[in-house]
């Protein structure tokens, strides 16, 4: 079930290190639109090729779409008003607002890890549930199974990305302030909000028959990206107010 996409999930998730790697090296933003290009091809390729289910790629993208166009206000604020965040390289509209080329790969690593949360419920439920005397409590085990990895997933995704992209694309902690802890340059409280927003997976996408009704993935994107902007503001305001 769902082999051919996990390789496309896989070639989008290669071309998309290989693109911040090189990032590193030229420092250009416009090197990140050739990695949105092939991530839509692809996934325009597995939705009309692939003889296999595809719906949880497509709604894993429908998710990834709607989760970031709710984070980016809150974004706008981080870096204009909070100035949490400073892009150095302009993109279409200069530095008036978040740099577009940076929107849409942030959909792609939201849709990278909706599929992954999604990808390993399926399989955990394949596997466990059979095994299990009380289906729903399995479906809550499998659930958070799948969101522990995928938190952890994302949380150190956000450290190899963050700190690739750094040192050309965008400075974190402008305010300077000099005591936050920082992991491979990336200051902590970025991927702490990543692990405590994708550890509410199951609130956000629902669990089928339990008190936590499955949800529509675009509901699932408004409250991921609610969370996502919530979590990161909390998260740094814990080492601001500290210092």
């Amino acid at each position: 079930m769902g082999i051919k996409t996990d390789k496309v999930v896989f070639a989008v998730t290669g071309t998309t290190l290989l693109t911040f790697l090189i990032v590193s090296r030229i420092g250009t933003i416009w090197i990140l639109y050739p990695n949105v290009l092939i991530a839509i091809f692809l996934l325009f390729y597995s939705l009309w090729q692939i003889d296999e289910d595809t719906s949880l790629l497509s709604n894993s993208a429908i998710f990834g779409c709607i989760t970031v166009l709710t984070y980016a206000p809150m974004d706008w604020l981080f870096s204009w008003k909070a100035h949490l965040i400073a892009y150095r390289d302009p993109d279409f509209f200069g530095n008036v607002t978040t740099p577009i080329a940076i929107i849409l790969n942030w959909m792609v690593f939201a849709t990278l890890a909706a599929y992954c949360y999604q990808r390993l419920v399926a399989i955990f439920q394949t596997r466990f549930e059979t095994e299990s005397d009380a289906p729903k409590v399995g479906r809550i085990a499998t659930a958070m199974l799948a969101t522990v990895i995928t938190g952890i997933g994302a949380a150190v995704g956000s450290i190899v990305i963050y700190g690739l992209g750094g040192v050309h694309l965008w400075l974190w902690n402008a305010l300077r302030i000099d005591h936050i802890p920082q992991i491979a340059s990336v200051p902590i409280f970025l991927p702490l909000a990543f692990l405590f927003t994708f550890l509410l997976c199951p609130y956000f996408f629902g669990v089928a028959g339990n008190f936590l009704r499955a949800q529509h993935a675009g509901l699932a994107g408004i409250r991921c990206g609610i969370f996502m902007g919530a979590f990161q503001f909390l998260s740094f305001l814990l080492f601001y107010v500290s210092k």
